[in-house]
């Protein structure tokens, strides 16, 4: 099985690769729609996707979508390290999907041995902060238009496409916004360029005033 796509490898040589790659547990299968982590059922391991893809909804009433995991994306950091006794999320395979889990102490011992892949870990820990900074901006934007676009540019992939919420009224909630303000300022949005609805997506548009 091919492991040299995972985050932990980046820059590491083939050997080391291969020779981390060894000690790596079975893999796990999951059948789509079942769960594989929830608030106080969770393995305290990172869960690599080796094979299909899962889902992150919110653990409150609102179940609001935070993150779709696919090919080499990982999960379960929150549960390592310090994490608490309750999960952050629920982790739902959208797929038939297979999963690596790998514990702290498992990470431990790769990071004794190859430093190179803590280095890559503490890089990724980074890079997820700066992301949920980005996200509590949502939080002091001046306007429901602000709130919108970075709501809308911290979860668009690369191309600037995210996938239209289903729920408004919970999507709104979400926001802090009432629902009549929410399409107001969709409307808004669209009106002046700054989004763009393709079928079920929704482009965000970097102009000068969304950059």
């Amino acid at each position: 099985m091919d492991y040299s796509k995972l985050f932990i490898f980046g820059g590491l040589d083939n050997e080391s690769i291969n020779n981390i790659s060894l000690t790596f547990p079975k893999t796990q299968t999951f059948k789509k729609g079942e769960i594989i982590y929830s608030a106080d059922t969770f393995k305290n391991a990172i869960g690599f996707v080796i094979e299909g893809s899962v889902v992150a909804v919110a653990n409150n009433h609102n179940e609001i979508l935070l993150k779709n995991f696919t090919q080499n994306m990982c999960f379960g950091v929150a549960s390592i390290f310090g994490g608490g006794e309750v999960y952050v999320s629920t982790i739902t395979a959208k797929t038939d999907c297979e999963i690596l889990f790998l514990s702290e102490e498992h990470l431990k011992t790769i990071f004794n041995e190859y430093p190179e892949v803590a280095i890559n870990y503490i890089t990724f820990i980074s890079d997820k902060i700066r992301f949920l900074n980005e996200k509590l901006r949502v939080i002091s934007c001046m306007s429901a238009e602000d709130t919108l676009m970075t709501y809308f540019s911290s979860v668009a992939d690369a191309d600037g496409y995210t996938n239209i919420p289903d729920n408004m009224t919970r999507f709104a909630k979400t926001l802090g916004l009432s629902r009549a303000t929410l399409y107001r300022a969709l409307d808004i949005l669209e009106k002046n360029g700054s989004i763009l609805k393709e079928n079920n997506k929704l482009k965000v548009i970097k102009n000068e005033k969304t950059n």
